[in-house]
């Protein structure tokens, strides 16, 4: 089945509401006209290692849901369990560094629980109005789980607000090194997946189909948490931001407050644009972010640089 006829309800029905949005999100992206690329090619990236005195961790994150099983926000309570049967079926396949274990949150503790989210793992029970009237915390915390590597650098969220939300981080600047791990590891349970005879909702237009219009396409966030002391109280940090099209946020998530001077920074667009050039901004990008935090405790000017276009 096409995934317009899958999406018919949303997409497809009220393409005259969504695609002004989606194009107004997508920074002009006209889903009517355009196409979506993906390139999973690490090895295209430059220059992916940040300076540590200012990056203090780094991560890629994007989600998948399986076509066939209705998305979260209109699942049901069995479709959620099929959910989690097939990716746990699959993620059990993987070998090497990507060997681990599935928890599910009926039989953690809350202790455990807690200390997975405080660390920066799991995801919090749902209290946002945004996603409690999206219907996201319905038979809580039935069918939802994580599951992660060894080493914890590789996770994969099972019903959190997609179905699966797969992560590669890391203490640390090596962004190269985490985008390597989150593509050879999302490339693996794509091909898992596929093995057991499921696939992961795709759309040429749109790209990978996520419940949130903002995650269409990659559904890719390259983010990293960087301290910038003196371009925090900076009144041209905003505006140097928006020219390279980053956006910032609290290091305690989507929801938390910009506090101090460490700043959670990653790539604002999504669609329109494959992982490899994304990646890429967010690497240049936080790295023009440090040098002006360099010039600037050297007492020099720094410039707001020419907008990202669209490649």
């Amino acid at each position: 089945m096409e995934m317009e006829e899958v999406r018919m309800d949303s997409v497809m029905v009220f393409a005259d509401l969504f695609d002004p949005v989606i194009k107004e999100r997508h920074n002009g992206y006209d889903p009517r006209t355009m196409t979506h690329t993906t390139d999973l090619d690490a090895s295209k990236i430059r220059s992916g290692v940040f300076d540590e005195r200012y990056v203090l961790s780094s991560r890629v994150r994007t989600g998948r849901c399986i076509r066939g099983l209705s998305l979260p926000p209109a699942c049901t309570r069995a479709e959620r369990r099929e959910v989690e049967r097939v990716v746990v079926d699959a993620l059990n396949g993987l070998r090497g560094e990507m060997a681990g274990q599935y928890f599910s949150l009926t039989n953690m503790t809350d202790q455990e629980q807690q200390q997975l989210i405080d660390d920066h793992f799991l995801f919090d029970k749902p209290v946002s109005p945004l996603l409690t009237c999206a219907g996201m915390a319905r038979d809580w915390p039935d069918a939802r789980g994580i599951w992660h590597n060894h080493q914890k650098t590789f996770l994969v969220w099972v019903n959190e607000e997609d179905h699966t939300r797969v992560i590669s981080m890391e203490k640390g600047g090596n962004m190269k090194r985490v985008f390597e791990r989150f593509c050879h590891g999302l490339l693996e349970v794509e091909r898992l997946i596929k093995e057991k005879g499921w696939e992961f909702m795709w759309n040429k237009r749109l790209g990978y189909i996520l419940t949130c219009p903002s995650n269409l396409g990659t559904g890719l966030r390259a983010g990293v948490h960087v301290n910038l002391p003196r371009l925090a109280k900076d009144p041209r940090f905003n505006q140097i931001l928006d020219s390279l099209r980053l956006q910032k946020r609290g290091t305690g998530g989507v929801d938390s407050a910009t506090t101090g001077t460490t700043f959670d920074i990653s790539n604002l667009d999504r669609l329109g644009r494959s992982e490899v050039q994304l990646v890429q901004s967010v690497i240049d990008g936080v790295n023009y972010l440090i040098e002006c935090e360099k010039r600037l405790e050297r007492g020099q000017s720094i410039t707001i640089p020419a907008p990202t276009v669209r490649k």
